[in-house]
């Protein structure tokens, strides 16, 4: 397990949003800020969506949103 703090992809309302079967994974690593350090998700961000992108929980762009 690794941390994952704001700023990162782990806790960015993109990683991961189109992909409901790991809401649940998802909703955990943001409450515990801890994340499996081999995780990868797509990322949802409009500017990536059509590359589809998949990310580690840490790491980062400018596109950052935060949950909530």
């Amino acid at each position: 397990m690794v941390k994952v703090q704001d700023g990162q992809c782990g806790m960015c309302a993109h990683f991961g949003a189109h992909n409901p079967s790991d809401s649940q994974q998802l909703v955990q690593i943001r409450v515990r800020g801890e994340a499996p350090e081999d995780m990868l998700e797509p990322c949802a961000h409009p500017s990536h969506e059509g590359l589809h992108l998949k990310v580690g929980v840490l790491g980062g762009c400018d596109g950052f949103k935060a949950v909530g």
